[in-house]
């Protein structure tokens, strides 16, 4: 009988060893990457869905990055969902909010309410839990963001042009509206700039002011932001402005918290400002071409970030020659002078797919993942700490008209 017991003890341990060397522990360097996605349409143009029906994702995906190797999972849906084109993370990384942008796919004119969902992060697996979904109290909600105490998500409803703030419970579940604002005006350029369109809403370093960007005014608006109630303001002045025509796109601070830069997606400027925290004000210091000199064509430039390092600049062109021809497809580097926030250009490279409209750089700040939203491809970068550059890696993941990227440490 000893023996007997001897042999199973032995064949047990062997078990607990071969599923202890197939568990991946969790490390500093190992992530999860959420991927947003369109599930009703491949792309938006002229405020027109196209390609409906050609997308065959079913929501929010996972895929566990390995940091210290570049490495990815297999991705896995998460969280079943419509449109959610884009996410934001709680400070403690506990939820994950997403907004459903244009539920029905019908292009934002026709589209008559937006959402915003709140999920909880399964700490073993990333997978998702639906707490609740409220309202978005606009139309093709296209960015969300959350305040520095995690107590408020922020909207940029696009269709509408309208931006709202919604409440954060304490198990993580939406509460109530605490700040609306309808955008008024209008810009140049008659295709797409008759009435507003915020494209970007997010908090100041310190907490105290909310930036938003409105492609359809040309005007990076500057609101002042009360963190115990989620109310919004108008300070003076109410706003920076960029060139006619520009199309502010999405906005982004400087680690530091002395310069802002906007991405326009037309004109393909980065609008460089020095900003003042004790009065709430943008101030122009430069402006930044991304548009080669020799390129005659559409332009439609997409994300903006700054390097953790605070040294380099990224953003994201999709580019087209003709109606039926597309590219260049790029990803922009921009070295930054740490005393003036002024950009010099470092290069333009290749982003290994077609329509680039996001990228994430990943939280230890050595690559850069570039989510190309027609050609369903992740692709990853590995960054030159040194110059900025990018260097194409082999590994890419495949997502279904990936739109945008967000990381999560893993938990132990």
């Amino acid at each position: 009988m000893s023996r007997i017991r001897y042999a199973f003890a032995l064949v047990i341990a062997f078990a607990l060893a071969i599923q202890a060397s197939h568990a991946s522990p969790a490390s500093d360097n190992d992530f999860f990457m959420y991927v947003g996605t369109y599930t009703g349409f491949k792309y938006v143009h002229h405020s027109k869905p196209f390609g409906r029906g050609d997308s065959h994702s079913k929501g929010i995906y996972v895929s566990r990055f390995h940091a210290s190797t570049g490495e990815f999972s297999a991705p896995e849906l998460a969280a079943e969902i419509v449109n959610p084109s884009f996410l934001t993370i709680s400070p403690n990384h506990r939820f994950l909010y997403a907004v459903s942008e244009d539920p029905l796919s019908l292009g934002p004119p026709l589209d008559h309410s937006s959402y915003v969902s709140a999920f909880a992060i399964d700490a073993p697996t990333g997978k998702l839990r639906l707490l609740n979904m409220v309202p978005a109290s606009g139309t093709s909600t296209c960015h969300i963001s959350i305040d520095k105490t995690g107590r408020y998500v922020m909207m940029a409803n696009f269709g509408s042009g309208s931006v709202s703030v919604v409440r954060i419970r304490e198990d993580g579940s939406l509460g109530e509206l605490t700040a609306f604002i309808q955008n008024v005006g209008h810009s140049v350029d008659p295709s797409i700039q008759t009435e507003p369109h915020p494209h970007w809403i997010g908090v100041s370093p310190d907490n105290r002011y909310v930036i938003v960007s409105d492609l359809g005014l040309d005007k990076v608006l500057i609101f002042r932001f009360d963190p115990e109630t989620g109310k919004l303001s108008r300070p003076d002045p109410p706003f920076a402005a960029v060139y006619p025509g520009g199309g502010p796109r999405h906005f982004a601070f400087d680690p530091a918290g002395k310069f802002g830069y906007q991405l326009s997606e037309m004109s393909g400027i980065v609008d460089v400002y020095a900003w003042d925290p004790s009065k709430g004000t943008l101030t122009g210091v430069q402006r930044a071409h991304t548009v080669p000199h020799d390129f005659f064509g559409g332009n439609h430039s997409g994300e903006i970030e700054i390097h953790p390092n605070g040294k380099f600049l990224y953003e994201s062109n999709r580019r087209t020659q003709s109606e039926f021809v597309r590219g260049p497809e790029t990803i922009g580097v921009f070295s930054v002078d740490p005393g003036s926030g002024m950009l010099t250009p470092v290069e333009q490279t290749d982003s290994g797919g077609i329509m680039p409209r996001n990228f994430k750089i990943d939280p230890s700040g050595a690559y850069l993942l570039s989510a190309n939203q027609i050609t369903n491809n992740v692709v990853l970068f590995k960054i030159d700490g040194a110059t900025g550059r990018l260097s194409k890696t082999a590994t890419e993941i495949k997502v279904d008209t990936p739109v945008c990227i967000q990381f999560v440490p893993v938990r132990p």
